[in-house]
């Protein structure tokens, strides 16, 4: 059966956790709707939207570029998608980002895709890129600017350089188990990380691994939970100290917005990023297949 911890006070979480990083190279940038507004014409910042572009052709921030997200979910799902560097440098040249561009991102699923492209971006090696605390139906029913003009974008350049020390293998992981280098946070549902809805070829979880589900994060309009309430709840998902922490969940997204949390708090963080698609249907890797009390949120 799985530990459950007790609740303890938010002040002692605070005192035991690692400090959050600064807005250095590798920090994740979370973005107020009033910093973005103020930096609205800038010519060093580059937004994109991750909605489909219907919605985005209805209304976006203005000078937002849109980004397929579904695409790139798809593509990165394909074998050695991830270091493919051409595939990569053809991708983000039409974006008009230079490693140093300071990037935006947002979408209206809860920062589900626009996290992805927070994680894809920075491990491509792009230095500042950040997302967008709230949904853009939030943006749009605050009457901050909105247009439906779609930006001149003159393509460039882009020497792709992988920040493989944000990604973690199949390989990484099973050796990260064996030496117990670094908690494993799997950011599935419930029915997945049980056994119980299974989208591979074997249903469970990677054993000692510690769940929390990305929806737990952010709130229904795209804004993070504040800093006590996002330690409390990875101290009683079972994540404590100051490791380094691995997540995945079944493809790359649900696990980016864990990451992206992870990273704001200090902890150093890698990607599992095929996650269970990849652990799921491996015939080496150990699987836990188990009932789960209930656990104070």
């Amino acid at each position: 059966m799985m530990k459950t911890w007790p609740a303890l006070p938010l002040a002692l979480l605070a005192s035991l956790a690692p400090r959050p990083c600064d807005a250095g190279e590798g920090a994740a940038r979370l973005v107020s709707f009033e910093a973005l507004q103020q930096e609205l014409g800038d010519p060093g910042l580059r937004i994109l939207d991750a909605r489909p572009k219907a919605d985005y052709d209805k209304g976006h921030i203005p000078g937002a570029v849109r980004v397929d997200a579904k695409a790139v979910e798809a593509t990165t799902a394909r074998p050695d998608a991830l270091t493919d560097v051409a595939a990569w440098e053809a991708w983000i040249a039409p974006l008009g980002i230079r490693p140093k561009t300071r990037v935006v991102v947002y979408d209206a699923n809860r920062q589900l895709d626009a996290a992805r492209l927070w994680w894809l971006l920075t491990y491509l090696g792009v230095e500042q890129v950040g997302l967008l605390d709230g949904n853009f139906p939030l943006w749009s029913a605050e009457g901050r600017p909105v247009s439906a003009d779609a930006p001149e974008v003159a393509p460039e350049p882009f020497r792709v350089a992988l920040r493989t020390d944000r990604h973690a293998t199949r390989g990484e992981v099973l050796a990260a188990l064996a030496a117990r280098s670094a908690a494993i946070l799997d950011a599935r549902s419930d029915g997945e990380y049980l056994g119980s809805d299974r989208r591979s070829q074997r249903g469970g979880h990677v054993p000692t691994s510690c769940h929390l589900e990305w929806n737990n994060l952010v709130d229904e309009e795209g804004r993070f939970l504040d800093e006590a309430t996002l330690r409390a709840k990875l101290v009683r998902a079972g994540v404590r100290g100051d490791g380094p922490v691995i997540t995945h969940c079944q493809g790359g997204g649900r696990a980016s917005v864990n990451a992206f949390v992870l990273e704001r708090l200090g902890f150093r963080t890698r990607n599992y990023y095929l996650g269970w698609s990849d652990w799921g249907n491996a015939e080496e890797t150990p699987v836990q297949v188990e009932e789960r009390p209930d656990r104070p949120e």
